[in-house]
């Protein structure tokens, strides 16, 4: 895995230096820089396949162009023999190489021969042509920015927003639409960031940098292709030799490799297909909590999986101090990230990093086999509009009782399902995906903000992606929403920045874009039962896992975030909210603030989350802004 630069109109070789060189952590092996009269492109490499022979940036055989690339092409041997048969030499074993031949042979029809995860730049000389190109499913970041340059507009970019920051033009103002959007989401959706000269390439998307103009266009989509008349059974047959293959496919490697294994269904499944396949005893690797985090440790249900595959199984144990990492998680991500996973993240990366140089891990698996609990919410909702009024009345009450601070809050469950009811369909998801929905937003946001941003809008991409499918039903909708917000910019931009903070290549089987085209086939019904879910993988994996890891409920990667909170709230609060440090900054309102302590104080309810998501937006903030 690796860091990538990259600049067209700015022929400055100490300007690519510097912004090559912030991306150190993401390839610690070797780094290189290549220019021309008025490009150039860097390179940090963290050394993964070729370790002698994949030198970046690399240029294509005839010199004509050249390439600078983050990510792992998995199916690039099969690529290269066909391209030896068209008549390409190659002189190395690397993905590279085979990358720069398929542009040659195909031109941007290329991607879609792609089977792997991936964000480059590639400079066409002939053309005077730059492509930018991310992945389908958005496991590698790439962020740009448009300047002024000594002759016209210039185009800068690089992996992370800390590679564009030295380049001069791109400033550090505050975007108002993206903060808004993060607090109701805890991350900034593409293509905004929190930077208002620095934008993301959305997944499955390429821009294209021609005569001092942009183009970015969509490449690659997930829309429900629904096929009918299957059983659970056959969509079995169909869809395990792909899944087997995704993870296969994703072994190849010439450093030592682990996977993360929490004992849940996702991370079961690659260990068990991994040892089956004779890639034994695999390097396991779970992280659990003290009495505090009792509820969210998963450890014994991991033991018991590495004891059935006779993994070699290391434990983490953690007890946080959330302000300890703060500052270096936050640089981590160049912007405000919400969400305590990454906490978590970081620290098990660097204990895995200790022992291994790529893991695999269970991400995209509830997105693809309906394992999220709101996937069965939607259908059980669709019947709850027949539910008398006094039933339901009732049952908001109970909702509304003191909420504790566990890993399954059923209350807080109720209390979001209850109130989703009153709202249509792509706002309902909305309102049970994110976190703060315009109402709550405007009570958290200062006067003058919300004057600012009625006057330049607001986004909300989930109802946008939930509404774009043309035909498709609840749950459909529901996973198309999440393969193109919550799954790329929530779990996999949370796991690729903290792993390469540790110089950890991670790489998610479940996010194959086979794997997942299929799975966009399968009706919602048969994802997605009234009493299970994920019922075609539980299928696939039935007699292949021990019972209890098929029995077994949902629980998710998280952490006691509110107990560790409030053993020292008022150190948090004074150093990071405090009314007088909020009214200067004039973004949030203290009043507002002041209440969501009180009643996480109290116990009344748990605001962890939220009030987390407050200190790193002030930890972003006086990292960059002051």
């Amino acid at each position: 895995m690796c860091g990538i630069t990259g600049s067209i109109g700015l022929a400055d070789r100490s300007l690519l230096e510097a912004m090559t060189a912030t991306l150190r952590h993401r390839g610690p092996d070797a780094d290189g820089i290549a220019m021309g009269d008025s490009w150039g492109l860097g390179h940090r490499r963290l050394s993964i396949i070729d370790l002698e022979g994949g030198a970046q940036p690399m240029s294509s055989a005839d010199g004509s162009c050249w390439l600078s690339y983050n990510g792992e092409i998995y199916n690039f041997r099969e690529l290269r023999d066909e391209l030896r048969r068209r008549g390409h030499q190659f002189a190395t074993r690397s993905d590279t190489e085979v990358i720069l031949a398929a542009y040659r042979q195909w031109g941007d029809a290329m991607l879609e021969r792609l089977q792997g995860m991936f964000a480059f730049g590639l400079w066409d000389a002939s053309a005077r042509r730059l492509l930018l190109a991310r992945d389908r499913v958005g496991i590698k970041p790439l962020y740009y920015a448009i300047v002024p340059g000594p002759r016209g507009p210039a185009l800068a970019f690089g992996s992370e927003p800390k590679a564009l920051l030295p380049v001069p033009g791109v400033g550090r103002e505050l975007d108002p639409v993206a903060l808004d959007a993060y607090l109701d989401l805890y991350y900034v959706p593409p293509p905004l960031s929190m930077f208002a000269g620095i934008r993301q390439l959305p997944p499955g998307h390429r821009l294209v940098w021609q005569d001092g103009r942009a183009t970015v266009e969509r490449w690659w989509d997930a829309e429900p292709r629904i096929v009918h008349g299957r059983s659970v059974e056959e969509w079995a047959e169909i869809v395990a030799p792909v899944l087997e293959d995704a993870i296969a496919s994703r072994t190849v490697a010439d450093v030592p490799l682990g996977a993360f294994l929490s004992g849940g269904l996702d991370s079961s499944t690659i260990v068990a297909v991994l040892s089956e396949r004779g890639h034994g005893p695999v390097e396991t690797f779970c992280v659990g909590y003290g009495e505090e985090g009792r509820s969210y440790d998963e450890r014994s249900e991991a033991r018991l999986v590495a004891d059935a595959f006779g993994t070699r199984h290391h434990e983490l144990e953690l007890s946080i101090d959330v302000l300890s990492g703060l500052e270096a998680m936050v640089r981590g991500f160049d912007e405000p990230f919400g969400s305590p996973t990454a906490m978590l993240s970081s620290a098990l990366s660097r204990f895995v990093r200790q022992h291994v140089t790529v893991a695999l891990a269970g991400d995209g698996g509830d997105e693809l086999f309906g394992g999220y609990p709101r996937y069965r919410g939607l259908r059980i909702s669709a019947l709850a509009g027949r539910v008398p009024p006094p039933l339901r009345a009732l049952a908001q009450r109970v909702a509304e009782g003191r909420e504790h601070s566990t890993a399954r809050s059923y209350r807080r469950w109720a209390r979001q399902f209850l109130a989703g009811l009153r709202l249509p369909d792509a706002e309902r998801y909305a309102a049970w995906v994110a976190y703060a929905r315009p109402p709550e937003r405007d009570r958290l946001l200062s006067a003058s903000l919300r004057r600012r941003l009625d006057e330049a809008g607001r986004v909300d991409p989930v109802v946008e992606h939930f509404a774009r499918p043309a035909r498709a039903d609840l749950v459909e909708r529901a996973a198309y929403a999440d393969l193109h917000g919550f799954l790329p910019e929530n779990v996999l931009r949370g796991s690729d920045r903290m792993s390469m903070a540790h110089g950890l290549e991670l790489r998610v089987p479940f996010c194959d874009h086979r794997l997942v085209e299929l799975a966009m086939r399968i009706p919602e019904h048969q994802r997605v039962g009234w009493l299970a879910s994920k019922r075609v993988l539980r299928r696939i994996m039935r007699g292949r896992l021990p019972p209890h890891v098929l029995r077994r409920r949902k629980l998710g990667f998280n952490a006691p975030l509110g107990a560790w909170m409030r053993r020292d709230l008022d150190r948090l609060v004074d150093q990071w909210l405090a009314p007088s440090l909020l009214r200067a900054r004039d973004l949030l309102s203290a009043d507002e603030v002041a209440r969501l302590v009180d009643e996480h104080r109290q116990g009344r309810r748990d605001h962890g989350l939220r009030l987390w998501s407050l200190i790193v937006l002030e930890q972003w903030m006086r990292l960059y802004l002051d």
